[in-house]
């Protein structure tokens, strides 16, 4: 899982960061997940907090954040959806 943070006024262009990731990046290092945050949470010795995102999971109902993950039929970045996390967990829907 990636997590950023967009710039201000911009928006998260699910195609062309699609293209970008597998342009640039091996399979092994492309993101199954990216989660946009508004904000970056860091601990006092300024590391990134991982931890309370590694516990969320990626449960849309859980994270309060847009969550996407990659849609290698379409070849874009889709944003998870409860219903699309009930078939993960079914297991009737491969990431």
């Amino acid at each position: 899982m990636a997590c950023i943070r967009l710039k201000e006024n911009c928006e998260f262009n699910g195609e062309s960061t699609y293209r970008h990731v597998n342009t640039h990046l091996p399979n092994y290092a492309r993101p199954r997940f990216i989660r946009i945050k508004s904000a970056i949470e860091l601990t006092a010795t300024f590391k990134y907090r991982k931890v309370q995102l590694v516990g969320e999971g990626f449960n849309p109902a859980v994270i309060k954040d847009r969550l996407y993950f990659p849609d290698d039929k379409e070849n874009l970045y889709v944003q998870m959806i409860q219903d699309i996390y009930n078939s993960v967990k079914k297991h009737d829907f491969k990431l």
